[in-house]
């Protein structure tokens, strides 16, 4: 198991009535922040992986032994990296079921909950399933949590920042199993899906199967890279090979860092966390 955690020199759990706190259960993993409502700045967070156990036993452990997790806050958000995600417009989803939805997309979904995330920004929701053991889970814990899946935080960041984009938009959340795909040309979203893969290749055939569908010029387009990733993975070195623009992910504008947390690799791993507190 590994953890890692920073924290601002004051930080004060007992404090944190009036701060927010933003979770990711990842299936391998967990990381929790802490956060100023008031000017977003960053306070606490750790991150723990174990590759023995899923993110949300790690989550209902830690619930009992960690003060900082087991605290009350002004606002608590959980980020579910769910594998099931479908969008759908508003406005229809107040006459179609949102089971209906899922079954639709996902085929029989017993013994998982359908939730939904409504993006701020436009009509469109997202409609996603956690495992009913692992909602309950979230629930027991932390009753008054809002549930998000990836989708939400991901495609907020990604239309905010198309927009400073002259050619196409492509983002990849990239796990160590599974990609998330954004892809916006000309202001509108073109996709959002999800793909898993075993290999760097099979990873790489994806994208490039991706790009030739939708037309998507490799030297044209942007590519932002954010999830479990670095500059040395074999994926993103295939994606380099390829793709001629490319960066990670940064941190999101209004968020404030202090020194504490500027020894972090790899920011554009919290990148979720990170903006939810932003756009909900």
């Amino acid at each position: 198991m590994q953890r890692k955690e920073y924290s601002i020199r004051n930080f004060d759990a007992a404090n944190s009535y009036s701060k927010i706190l933003s979770i990711r259960i990842l299936p391998d993993g967990l990381c929790f922040v802490v956060s100023d409502p008031k000017d977003n700045k960053l306070l606490y967070m750790t991150k723990i992986i174990d590759s023995n156990r899923h993110g949300i036993d790690i989550f209902a452990d830690e619930c009992k032994s960690n003060n900082v997790l087991a605290a009350e806050y002004l606002k608590t958000h959980v980020v579910y990296e769910t594998q099931q995600f479908t969008l759908f417009p508003t406005p229809l989803l107040e006459d179609v079921e949102e089971k209906k939805i899922a079954e639709l997309n996902f085929g029989n979904v017993d013994g998982a909950t359908v939730l939904t995330d409504t993006l701020p920004t436009n009509e469109i929701s997202v409609v996603y399933t956690v495992p009913q053991r692992h909602e309950e889970a979230i629930r027991r814990n932390k009753p008054n949590a809002t549930i998000h899946s990836q989708m939400m935080p991901l495609l907020f960041n990604a239309m905010f920042n198309s927009k400073k984009c002259k050619g196409s938009y492509l983002h990849l959340n990239i796990r160590t199993s599974s990609v998330d795909v954004i892809y916006i040309e000309g202001g509108k979203l073109k996709l959002a899906n999800i793909f898993q893969y075993q290999t760097a290749d099979e990873f790489l055939f994806f994208v490039l199967g991706m790009m030739d569908n939708y037309h998507i010029d490799q030297y044209d387009v942007k590519c932002v890279v954010s999830g479990e990733v670095d500059e040395n993975s074999a994926v993103v070195d295939h994606l380099a090979r390829y793709i001629a623009k490319i960066e990670f992910s940064a941190t999101p504008k209004g968020i404030v860092e202090k020194s504490a947390f500027s020894s972090i690799k790899n920011k554009h791993q919290f990148l979720t966390i990170y903006q939810l507190p932003i756009c909900v």
